[in-house]
């Protein structure tokens, strides 16, 4: 199968300038439109130069918060100069602290988006906040200590701001286990030390607050958390700081690797923000696409039979954010061709015996058929086969969503698109997502698959016969793999699992004839178990559609919800990041041929489980809700 070049494309990637990519973007605070992302979109302007790209542009955006891109609103400038925070047991600010946290020497302790204090900062009670009910008039004038349950409740931040609270702290986005907490956040060293092997206990989780707060946060480890609750009882007193830069805009930086003109172009995307390190997210993903970028470049002036009919073009920029003004602008009459498929590196360089996150194939989703998965994973299954003398696994999984990858599912948008991610990262969102987490070898394996899956799409794909050879392994994994589902599960002989073997078998068909040569709508007929144009409604039910404008934006939904449901809903997120998943899934097949009985069944078949009725209801009545989809 040399149609595929990963062999060629391994050889070319150079692994200690991408390692080197790592270390220079994870020195930058990257919040979305701060001083640290300009800064970092500069380094990788040049590194973009330096690795053989052409028309390298930084495009800058206006960071003030409005809605510019259908329903994204550009973020909010912000960049913290300023943010200290100390505790003192009593109303003696002289005294020594009991705590000390300053951003400029630990990361990840303010919250983004925090509020500025006034000139030469605050002083304030502490006084604790728990999940037994909203705050109370004490917190007026005050920093709240908000535990665990409090913050995962949605309406948390709102009641502090009405109640007048200047500020919180908290431990809850802490990445330890539970047990961990119960011990203070510091599980014990064999030897004593109180430090946790793995260094978890010791680095606070991310803190993101609404872009226009009027409070200001601090995140702190479990044991710190159990030291300021003891002290809070006895009139503990917080000095805070927090200085705020608001000058900086939104970066985008792009480039390409030119084909021959007679194709169109395919996109890698990484996206660039979150506070420093963020070694892994997604400092990760931007030194790889920069390493597939010199590993293409290096190829190409080896060897002339190397370029490509399509071009390659890379983004980096704030996630989500970043692709939707990319989108926007190319939406518009001469704004360019949007890609004929796009690969998207988010968390890609972990160490998996450390971050305990196989590398991952986050699919398409399957509401329109498209031969990019079997190939990603083709493709990814030799990368790890040829460099099988270090350990590692990896993984297909479903679509998610979580990142840039998302917006191209939207089907206003449609275009196919895969991520290669580690998702499991127990560092993610935390200060101990640094360096030392990031595994040669593991860069090295996503440099080479997203350079050698971008060529081979570029190429317009392997021949016929790899193709389909490609496609009938997939297929026949694919059937295995739902029968051990429906075993596992425990729904052999029941409907659901019936109606998972005959998706797939539908979906196989479909694959194969595209495979074949067939075009995308004869695909999706045998995808659906249509015949022809048949446009009978899936399901008996109302049908149901959506009623947004361009790419789906959840935020922007949630944002539409009345209090009390936006609450309910923020809180089940909070709770379980995957409840967010399922909401994408269901809105993308809105598509006013289904029913909603119809949409939560395909979903949960593109899933691979069963939906839980009571939460997907709920799901469900919060789009109908919004008004971003609607019934009958």
């Amino acid at each position: 199968m040399a149609d595929v070049p990963v062999e060629s494309v391994l050889r070319a990637v150079p692994a200690d300038e991408v390692m080197g990519h790592v270390a220079r973007v994870a020195a930058h605070d990257r919040y979305q439109a701060s001083l640290g992302l300009e800064r970092a979109a500069a380094v990788v302007a040049d590194a973009a130069e330096a690795a053989g790209l052409t028309d390298v542009t930084v495009d800058r955006y206006n960071a003030d918060g409005r809605a510019q891109w259908w329903s994204f609103r550009a973020p909010v400038s912000w960049t913290p100069l300023t943010a200290r925070l100390t505790v003192h047991a009593g109303r003696d600010a002289a005294a020594p602290p009991l705590l000390a946290l300053d951003h400029a020497g630990q990361p990840f302790t303010v919250a983004t988006y925090s509020a500025p204090t006034p000139a030469g900062g605050v002083t304030a009670p502490l006084v604790p906040v728990t999940g037994d009910g909203p705050p109370g008039p004490a917190v007026a004038g005050a920093v709240a200590l908000v535990d665990r349950a409090a913050y995962l409740r949605g309406s948390l931040l709102a009641d502090l701001t009405a109640a007048g609270a200047l500020g919180l702290i908290t431990d809850a986005p802490w990445k330890g286990t539970g047990d961990d907490r119960e011990r203070g956040g510091a599980g014990r060293h064999p030897e004593g030390s109180g430090q946790r092997p793995d260094g978890v206990g010791q680095h606070p989780g991310r803190i993101e607050l609404p872009p226009d707060s009027a409070l200001f946060g601090f995140s702190v480890t479990p044991e710190q958390f159990r030291l300021l609750a003891s002290a809070a009882g006895r009139g503990a007193v917080v000095r805070a700081e927090v200085t705020i830069d608001r000058t900086a805009a939104m970066p985008v930086v792009s480039g390409v690797l030119p084909g021959d003109g007679s194709g169109g172009e395919i996109w890698l995307t990484a996206h660039l923000c979150h506070p420093r390190p963020s070694a892994n997210d997604n400092a990760s993903g931007v030194a790889a696409l920069l390493g597939a970028a010199a590993a293409l470049s290096r190829w190409r002036r080896a060897d002339a039979r190397a370029g490509t009919r399509h071009a390659i073009r890379f983004f980096w920029g704030a996630e989500f954010l970043g692709n939707a003004a990319v989108l926007h602008g190319r939406s518009r009459a001469g704004g360019g061709p949007l890609p004929e498929a796009l690969i998207n590196l988010d968390m890609v360089g972990e160490d998996q015996a450390l971050c305990r996150s196989p590398f991952v194939v986050e699919r398409p989703p399957e509401t329109t058929p498209t031969l990019l998965a079997p190939l990603a994973e083709h493709v990814v299954d030799r990368v790890f086969a040829v460099t099988a003398h270090s350990p590692g696994t990896w993984s297909p999984s479903p679509f998610l969503g979580f990142s840039d990858h998302a917006l191209y599912a939207d089907p206003s948008v449609d275009r196919p698109a895969v991520q290669f991610c580690h998702p499991a990262d127990r560092f993610n969102h935390s200060a101990a997502d640094s360096l030392d987490k990031v595994s040669r070898v593991e860069m090295i394996r996503a440099t080479t698959a997203g350079a050698a899956l971008a060529h081979t799409l570029a190429c317009g794909g392997p021949s016929r016969a790899v193709l389909t050879d490609v496609v009938d392994r997939w297929c026949a994994a694919e059937r295995s793999a739902a029968e051990d589902t429906v075993r596992r599960l425990g729904r052999a002989g029941t409907d659901w699992g019936r109606g998972l073997a005959a998706h797939v078998d539908r979906r196989a068909a479909a694959l194969r004839a595209l495979a074949a040569g067939a075009p995308v709508e004869e695909a999706r007929a045998l995808a659906e178990g249509r015949t022809g144009d048949d446009p009978a409604l899936v399901g008996g039910g109302r049908p149901v559609r959506r009623a947004w404008d361009g790419p789906l934006n959840l935020r922007a939904m949630l944002g539409t919800l009345p209090p009390a449901s936006r609450a309910r809903l923020g809180g089940m997120i909070a709770e379980d990041k995957h409840h967010l998943s399922v909401l994408f899934n269901l809105a993308i097949r809105a598509d006013g041929r289904r029913d909603r009985a119809s949409v939560i069944t395909d979903a949960s078949y593109a899933l691979r489980r069963p939906l839980p009725p009571d939460t997907t209801a709920v799901l469900f009545d919060a789009l109908l809700e919004s008004g971003w989809v609607t019934q009958g």
